[in-house]
Order: C-alpha cells, then structure tokens, then sequence
C-alpha cells in the first residue's frame, strides 16, 4: 500500500491528520524534529503513546524479528535507520507485514499490516526452511544462539508466552532445562528447572513416554493423578502448555513445549505439527552437533596418536634421545640450511671405549644404565636451538653443531669429555681408564649444494678411527672430505 503527497507544502500536522484516520497502524517520522507519530491502532499494538521522540526508550525497547533475515533489531533501529527491504516481522502479538514510503525528505511513514493465516503460514514454511539451511553446518560453538533462535520462532508463531527445550539424562531419570525464550514480562525459568527427577512429574514423564506429546489446554482441568504437576505449572503461572518428545535413535532423549501465561489457550493440529516440526530440526541439530563433537574429538585423538607415533619413530627406546632416524633427517636438513646461509656445519661421532668389556664384566644391564647416563650427557649439552645428539647405534653417539666452526667444535668435544669424566662411572677393565671415557671425531666445513649428509659421516667417523687409534679417550678433528 502505498501513499503519496502531491503538495509538499503541506505542514506536518496536516499529513499526520489525513494519514492517521486510516484503519490500520501507522508510523509517521518528522526527521526535522525526530518527532514520531503513532496513531490508534498503533498506540494499541505496540502500547505507545500518539507521540514521542525519536530517542525514547520504549522505541528502543521494542524488539521484531525479520522473518527472511531471521535477525532482531528494534523499532527504534527500523524507523531510524530503515535500511531494510519491506518484511514481514514477528513480535509478542503475532506476525506483520512492515512497509516503508518516503513522503518527503524530512517525512517518513510505516505501516504495520497484521499477516493473514494463509500469509502466517507461508511465513512459517519459509522460515523453517531457512532456520532448517542454517541447522546444517551449524558450528558447535554457535548451537545455543541458533536453537533459541528457533525456540523464539515456534514461540512466536504459536502465540506462546515461554517456549523451551529439555533434555534427559544418559539414564532417564533426570531432566533439564537446557534452552529457553521467553516473551516480554514474562518470568524465565531454566535456572531452576534442572536436574527434575522423574518421580517429582510421574504423570507428566508417563504421558510423554507413551505418546510422546502432553497436551493441556487447562492446568486447572489436570486430573488428581497430576497434582505434583499440576502444583508446579500453577508456580509458574502457566496457564495451557504443549509439548512434544524429541527422539534420537529410536529413543526418546527430550522435548520441546511451549506455555500460555497470560491467557489460556486451546492448542490446534497446527501449533502441534509446528512444534513437531521445530522438535525435528533441533534434533537435527544437535544430532549434527554430537556428530561433528565426535568426529573433532576422534581427529583430536589421531592428531595426539600421530604425534606419539612421530615421537616413538623419531626417538631412541633405550635413551630417550633422538635415534638414527631423527639424526638422518636433522643432517639433511641442516646441510640444506648452511647452503642457504653460507654458514659452517660440525659434525660429532663418540664412542664409549672397550664398552664391550664394561657389559661382559659388569652386565648388560649395568651398561643399558651406563648408555642412559652418556645420551642424557650428550642431550644437556645440546642447549641451542638446532643443536641435536642422538644415539648413532650401539655405544656410539653423534651431536650436529650448526653455525659452529672446527674450532669452537673442538672446545666443544673438549666440554663433553668435561661432563663425561664428571660422572666418575667406573670402568675398572677398561685399558685407558679406571673410569669410563669417550673417544670424538669431528669435522666441521662449510658444505655446497653437492655436500652430501654420507660425506660428512664419513669424514667424521674417519676422525673418531685416528682417535681409537691414537690410544683412545682423545678428540681428533678432520679437516678433509
């Protein structure tokens, strides 16, 4: 409906004269004066007097929610603002269809037109659909605002003063009041409804069990074998209430209901295939949402097996530092790293000397004891970032050193020798030593892109076979490939 002024020289009052005689409700706003006009049957839909300012608070006060965006904004921010398209909206009293014309620049007029059945109900169906897309991907941390979202639709729709959800317990014996909406001036109750056992509401949890739907138009008519729950609808000011059942696998883990409060209400086939309807999606829902919980909480358990996995196939079993897998890998990727940088690379392979004669005479045990001491050596000595030592295989060890040249290399073999003769372990059959004592080659270059991880090992393994050689419990260092 659409209304036009041929004479913008008409004042205000004028216009306000002709356009609030009309028989339905309507806003006009003075931008020049952010004065707002109600007329009757505006005052008498939205309880508002037949003028105000534009910053009044019952404006602001006022919520509708935009049946297609399925977002709330209040009246205050419809009139102010009006960036929306003409829509039908939802509040307390029902459904409206909302237009907007623009008089004049400074002049504004709504109009709040009532939906008719049919209207409401395809309303109803597009909503649904909508509120159901959205349902699909919903994303766990989003759930609630989601589900009282469609909790204020089926409210709405079915003139209901407080709708709700319940959930059972894993036993059936509990039950909770998860999500609510209640309308304006009404009372909430979720705090206090949790954890009901179910012999506090017998008749309510048999009739639900049986048909899944509890139907009272009257409290007041409950018959005497439902006086408990009788008692507390009455303590809750509820009037008529409709609930339906909500069934996951074949079994019935809660319901969805709705309450009259201020008046009494006699519930039809269509507010129970609504609430039905509503009841399906929000199964939906959360069925969906433990999914998604499940599969997240099983990628969360692989991603930690994995890691453990990485970890037992990265770590040496008997010394807990790195093996010779982790070892092979931490070379290439350094020797690749000192390319790039033009920095030197050290290499360091030891040996535990006549560590055969320790396990003969002092048992494999004692040496398993003896290798764990040498690698947590080795590992506390490796401070720097990139710094690896790793068991090499049997009693040899080797540590990768970036950025440290043949010099700083060698005071570093001279610190592990340091640490290594400050664990005092006696090797009374060793042929050097009366304690146990390393033998270290080391090499250290600055490699190109034809250095290979082989060459580093060899030339390094050469150095630690001069200091074998050389009577044991020494450090030679290489200075070739």
């Amino acid at each position: 409906m659409t209304y036009s002024l041929n004479n913008e020289v008409q004042t205000t009052k004028n216009t306000w004269d002709t356009l609030s005689s009309l028989p339905i409700a309507i806003i006009l706003l003075d931008l020049q004066t952010n004065l707002v006009y109600c007329n009757a049957n505006t005052q008498a839909l939205f309880n508002l007097p037949n003028q105000l300012d534009l910053s009044n608070t019952l404006l602001k006060a006022l919520d509708l929610t935009d049946l297609h965006t399925l977002k709330t904004l209040s009246l205050y921010s419809l009139i102010a603002h009006a960036n929306f398209t003409d829509n039908t909206f939802s509040l307390a009293n029902g459904q409206l269809n909302i237009k907007r014309n623009q008089l004049t620049p400074s002049l504004k007029v709504f109009i709040f037109e009532p939906t008719n059945n049919a209207a409401s109900a395809d309303n109803f169906d597009e909503v649904i659909a909508k509120i159901s897309t959205q349902l699909i991907d919903i994303q766990t941390d989003n759930l609630d605002h989601q589900i009282e979202l469609v909790l204020q639709t089926i409210g709405t729709f079915s003139k209901a003063d407080r709708s709700y959800l319940f959930q059972f317990s894993r036993d059936g014996k509990l039950m909770s009041n998860t999500h609510e909406w209640v309308n304006d001036n009404v009372s909430p109750f979720k705090d206090r409804l949790q954890n009901i056992p179910q012999n506090a509401l017998p008749y309510f949890y048999t009739t639900m069990k049986e048909s899944e739907v509890f139907n009272v138009s009257d409290v007041n008519q409950l018959p005497i074998c439902a006086e408990g729950e009788k008692a507390e609808f009455q303590a809750e000011g509820i009037q008529s209430l409709l609930c339906v059942g909500l069934k996951a696998d074949n079994k019935l883990f809660g319901f969805i209901g709705c309450d009259c409060v201020k008046n009494a209400r006699n519930w039809t086939n269509t507010d129970l295939i609504r609430i039905k309807l509503i009841g399906e999606i929000i199964t939906r829902a959360l069925s969906n949402a433990l999914y998604k919980k499940h599969i997240e909480q099983i990628q969360q358990q692989l991603l930690k097996a994995n890691k453990e996995l990485e970890l037992q196939a990265n770590i040496d079993s008997l010394t807990s530092i790195a093996n010779r897998r982790r070892f092979d890998q931490a070379l290439q990727y350094e020797i690749k790293r000192a390319v790039r940088a033009q920095q030197p690379l050290s290499l360091i392979i030891c040996d535990i000397d006549y560590f055969k004669l320790f396990n003969d005479n002092y048992g494999h045990q004692h040496g398993d004891n003896v290798l764990k001491q040498v690698a947590l050596t080795l590992d506390e000595v490796c401070k720097r970032q990139g710094d690896l030592a790793a068991r090499y295989g049997g009693e040899e060890f080797a540590i990768i050193l970036p950025c440290i040249d043949a010099e700083h290399c060698k005071q570093f073999s001279e610190l592990i020798q340091s640490k290594i003769k400050s664990l005092a372990i006696p090797h009374q059959f060793s042929k050097i030593s009366s304690q146990l004592t390393l033998s270290i080659g080391g090499f250290s270059c600055i490699p190109t892109l034809e250095t290979k991880p082989e060459q580093l090992i060899k030339t390094a393994d050469k150095a630690l076979y001069k200091a074998k050689n050389s009577g044991r419990n020494n450090i030679q260092m290489s200075d070739k490939r």
